[in-house]
């Protein structure tokens, strides 16, 4: 039958008939399939964000409290000392006292002494000259000033 067609018909009716053997060998009757697993999908995995660093609030320290913040003497000596306190909310730590360098503006030689020279808050000042000057309180961080004044007089001329 092939023989006696065109070519155009001869294509047309082998068409067909490999159509009619691959709808047979598919059908699912008398042969084996074999299917294929889908394709096994990985997912990606999600991106973890850098945290954006945040600024760390640096402590501030409070003030340092004087009480008094000066002291006045009229005579000299540890039977005239007069005490003043340091303190500063939030600190428990040691304050210390010191004075400008001899020889310098508001230096204390010669005219008043402190001690302790560090402690947690009490300190006592005794006078020992007529002058002024300054002990700095320090935390560290931070200092406050405790003003000196000391005025002696002498009564008789001697």
């Amino acid at each position: 039958m092939l023989s006696t067609l065109r070519l155009p018909q001869r294509l047309g009716a082998l068409a067909l008939l490999a159509g009619a053997a691959l709808g047979a060998a598919c059908s699912g009757s008398g042969g084996t399939s074999t299917s294929v697993p889908p394709p096994t999908v990985t997912p990606s995995p999600t991106p973890t964000p850098t945290p954006t660093p945040t600024a760390t609030a640096t402590p501030v320290s409070a003030a340092i409290v004087l009480k008094p913040a000066s002291l006045s003497f009229t005579a000299t000596g540890a039977a005239n000392a007069l005490p003043f306190t340091a303190s500063e909310t939030g600190f428990t730590g040691t304050f210390t006292v010191t004075t400008p360098a001899t020889g310098t503006a508001n230096s204390c030689n010669g005219i008043a002494t402190v001690a302790p020279a560090s402690g947690t808050g009490a300190f006592t000042v005794t006078a020992a000259g007529n002058g002024h000057c300054t002990f700095s309180v320090s935390d560290g961080t931070t200092s406050a000033t405790e003003t000196i004044d000391v005025t002696t007089t002498t009564v008789g001329g001697s």
